[in-house]
């Protein structure tokens, strides 16, 4: 018999069973209340070797990641280009970013040239939220009109696999590292937890909707699951 992958199993409402492998967690089996441990197993053990395979890509995927360098002149991914830092006491509270040629940006910092990695990290981790915020609120406002759908609030996480979320109540939450993304994957992001305001589902109804307003959603996906944002 073939031996049974090591998984965490989540029971739910749900009507089928379902298979997720990520890098936190390893394989997550996803089941309704009513499914027996014994289809679980056995629905498991038959998908082993594409367990196997997507196991081994998780891992591979998470070595290539970029783990930032914390100094006064770190560089890191930013809306597929790149920001570098620049330590001055004597910079706006807020940081003040300046664009330097197509794709780079320098942000100022009000740090002294001297500080440790830890409040370099904080500082620029609290610039980032403001930026994730403004920009996020933005596009917000401008795909929600399109799908035809209204937002109440937004709210911003640092979730290792999950890059968004939706709640019936118009409750949106995206991941602030999509940041490290060129902005038609960030959009992607948008448009994607707008049209769970109409389908609470991943149905072909729910990607219709997607598509409408992101027609080339499939490749900005791809995108997004290709690259690993880096570590902070």
């Amino acid at each position: 018999m073939t031996p049974l992958p090591p998984f965490t199993l989540i029971r739910s409402a749900r009507r089928s069973i379902g298979l997720e492998i990520n890098a936190t967690h390893g394989l997550v089996v996803r089941a309704s209340w009513q499914a027996s441990q014994e289809r679980i197993e056995h629905i498991v053990r038959d998908k082993a070797g594409w367990i196997e395979d997507k196991l081994q890509q998780v891992q591979q995927h998470q070595a290539t990641r970029m783990q930032i360098d914390w100094h006064a002149q770190a560089t890191l991914p930013y809306l597929g280009g790149q920001l570098q830092l620049a330590l001055h006491p004597s910079a706006p509270h807020q940081g003040l970013l300046v664009a330097v040629a197509p794709q780079r940006w320098v942000l100022h910092l009000p740090c002294a040239l001297e500080a440790d990695t830890g409040t370099i990290r904080s500082t620029v981790w609290a610039w980032w939220l403001r930026q994730a915020h403004g920009m996020g609120t933005q596009r917000l406002h401008h795909y929600a009109p399109q799908l035809g759908v209204v937002w109440h609030r937004l709210r911003l996480t640092n979730a290792r696999t999950r890059w968004g979320s939706a709640k019936s109540d118009g409750s949106i939450m995206l991941n602030a590292k999509l940041l490290h993304y060129p902005q038609p994957v960030f959009d992607y992001v948008v448009v994607h937890e707008l049209a769970h305001l109409h389908e609470m589902n991943h149905s072909p109804r729910f990607w219709a909707w997607v598509a409408r307003a992101c027609p080339d959603y499939a490749a900005l996906r791809a995108a997004l699951r290709q690259q690993a944002a880096p570590i902070w």
